[in-house]
């Protein structure tokens, strides 16, 4: 059964200037969903929004599956952008991918066996078991991006929020990593990317959020990239 993320009145505002300025939309699971836009349009500040790590006006609302979202944290996985991930700390494949375990764990308590076979599963779902015991840092862009998505099915997340995923991997592990995203959608996951280059788009995503600081345009490929929008987007 398909579930609703819906993101009602969101605003929010830095330094007393506003960031992004209500923000409404209505998505459902079963989709990978692309936010584009212009440099400084608020699509990273959307995503903390919605995983809670920033402030918000509270008249805003974030249900998903009609509970509040922040109640239901283990539903959602975040992956940073590279750029923002400290690749020198010594830590494994594995030890990134069980974190994925923590929401169902606790910090402080030991990892139960399903924990870990959820892990080995995710790990041979996404191919690279076999990399279980390498440093992190020492893997390709695209083996790491593979890493931190084995983390979030791990997690037996429901949301995945990717901020610019495809950022300094080559076209073929574009294309790889996308063909992952699309099996998680068929599987009822819901898929949120900020992606960048409009290149390639209309082969990846199924619906789009054309956004500066409020949303220009929701739809599919065919309604959102138009002249106009685009132009009144990036002008």
């Amino acid at each position: 059964m398909k579930k609703h993320l819906i993101v009602s009145n969101l605003s929010v505002k830095y330094k007393q200037k506003f960031v992004l300025t209500n923000i409404d939309f209505n998505i459902l699971t079963g989709q990978v969903v692309g936010i584009i836009g212009p440099n400084g349009a608020g699509k990273s500040t959307l995503f903390k929004s919605i995983l809670g790590l920033i402030p918000i006006q509270n008249t805003a609302k974030i249900l998903y599956n009609n509970l509040n979202l922040l109640d239901q944290r283990d539903k959602i996985a975040y992956i940073p952008q590279r750029s923002q991930i400290d690749w020198d700390f010594p830590a494994t494949v594995w030890d990134v991918v069980l974190m994925g375990r923590v929401y169902k764990t606790g910090w402080f308590n030991s990892f139960s066996d399903v924990s870990y076979r959820k892990a080995e599963e995710a790990l041979k779902e996404l191919g690279i078991f076999h990399l279980k015991n390498a440093r992190i840092g020492e893997l390709s862009g695209g083996q790491q991006q593979r890493v931190f998505l084995a983390r979030s099915i791990a997690q037996e997340a429901e949301i995945f929020c990717l901020d610019e995923p495809l950022s300094g991997v080559d076209y073929r592990t574009q294309d790889i990593i996308f063909s992952i995203l699309k099996d998680l959608a068929r599987d009822n996951k819901l898929i949120i990317v900020i992606h960048h280059d409009l290149d390639k788009i209309v082969n990846f995503f199924d619906q789009l959020i054309l956004l500066n600081k409020s949303i220009i345009a929701i739809g599919d490929c065919s309604q959102v990239l138009q002249e106009n929008l685009l132009h009144q987007a990036y002008q």
